[in-house]
């Protein structure tokens, strides 16, 4: 009895089974697990820095303003910002100013009141010419026993009341002639302004001439020298500056930070608007280069960027800012464990925006990702090159 046949599957339906099968084999590479390109870090020993980064500007310590000591007609000042001073040279010149112009009605009251101090004058000086004759000729009379005493006495009082007379409508006249603008006194003296310390010039004021009154900011005079940087820190940070920490400073317009060390902490802050309209608590710093000498020619007023260092931990377990993530409340790293990304809570110190000291969670040798982003996750298969 022979056996039935199994039917044989045709040429197309194996080759649409092959097909089938290339395509799940596919799909399935695809959808299987990469491992992700990385950048890492190797957690090690060294130095652990705070820094504190603001905007400050150079300031000379001592910067005198000249104001002018009288008023009058300030002549052209000869300096220029600047220019070497000493102490007691003379920095500026004031002349007595014109008097003021006088309208028509005025200027006629005017010669109209020195016409009648003129004949008021001139008859003081006939009136005391007349008490001086009569003075004579009570005198003589007397002298021969022909006049009394009283009369004499008499005669010597209307001259000097005749004098007295002459004297006030002298004045009288001269007041008219000064109130008229006529006074023939002449030019009257020039007024020295003096330096009051030496320096150098750092801008004029009143270049120009021209009437001033008194009190009239001249010029500005300090000492280069005598540098000082004024950085204005947030309270909060300010709490954090010692006196007599060390600072740098960059972007005065060289490659090179310079280093300097903060001398005075001011005692009291004062409110400035932010460039976000945000009111905020500032406080000046005070710092003096440390190597004045050698430091380049900074001027006053400059800007710069002062990095203060407010702590620094040597020799101290570190780990890479950029290798941070947020966990919770606190920090964590993703760490390499054979070949997978595992996410590692931290416990961090202070530190910068290079390091930050590690208090607990990682050893010395252990490899983190930087950058890790969104897309790392904790479990997935990494891979990629050491950075340090």
């Amino acid at each position: 009895m022979r056996r039935p046949s199994l039917p044989r599957l045709s040429l197309a339906r194996w080759l649409w089974s092959a097909a089938g099968l290339m395509l799940a084999i596919g799909l399935v590479w695809l959808a299987w697990p990469r491992a992700l390109e990385i950048e890492t870090a190797v957690i090690d020993r060294g130095m652990v820095r705070r820094e504190i980064v603001d905007e400050g500007r150079t300031r000379i310590h001592d910067v005198f303003v000249i104001s002018a000591p009288v008023a009058g007609a300030l002549q052209r000042i000869e300096l220029h910002p600047g220019d070497p001073v000493t102490r007691g040279a003379v920095v500026a010149t004031i002349l007595p100013a014109d008097p003021p112009l006088l309208d028509a009605r005025i200027a006629q009251e005017a010669v109209a009141a020195v016409a009648a101090a003129r004949s008021a004058l001139a008859a003081a000086e006939a009136n005391a010419d007349l008490a001086q004759r009569d003075q004579t000729r009570v005198a003589r009379l007397a002298g021969q026993g022909f006049a009394a005493p009283a009369a004499l006495d008499s005669a010597n009082a209307a001259l000097r009341a005749a004098r007295a007379e002459v004297s006030a409508r002298r004045a009288e006249l001269q007041r008219a002639i000064v109130a008229a603008g006529r006074s023939r006194t002449g030019p009257g003296r020039p007024t020295p302004v003096r330096s009051p310390a030496s320096g150098r010039v750092l801008q004029l004021l009143r270049p120009s001439q021209g009437v001033v009154l008194v009190g009239t900011p001249l010029l500005e005079l300090g000492d280069p020298a005598n540098l000082e940087v004024v950085a204005e820190f947030l309270s909060q940070d300010a709490m954090l500056i010692p006196t007599g920490a060390t600072a740098f400073l960059e972007g005065w317009g060289g490659e090179t930070a310079l280093p300097a060390r903060v001398s005075v902490i001011e005692p009291f802050a004062h409110t400035k608007i932010s460039a976000l309209g945000i009111e905020e608590q500032r406080v000046n710093v005070i710092l003096h280069l440390t190597d004045p000498d050698t430091a380049p020619p900074l001027g006053h007023g400059f800007r710069l960027d002062v990095r203060v260092v407010v702590s620094k931990t040597p020799n101290a377990l570190r780990v890479p800012t950029d290798a941070l993530v947020r966990h919770g409340t606190g920090w964590a790293v993703f760490r390499i464990l054979d070949g997978r990304a595992r996410l590692t809570p931290i416990r961090i110190g202070t530190g910068d925006d290079r390091f930050r000291a590690v208090l607990g969670g990682l050893a010395v040798g252990d490899r983190v990702i930087l950058f890790p982003g969104d897309t790392i996750a904790d479990g997935n298969r990494v891979r990629g090159a050491r950075s340090n």
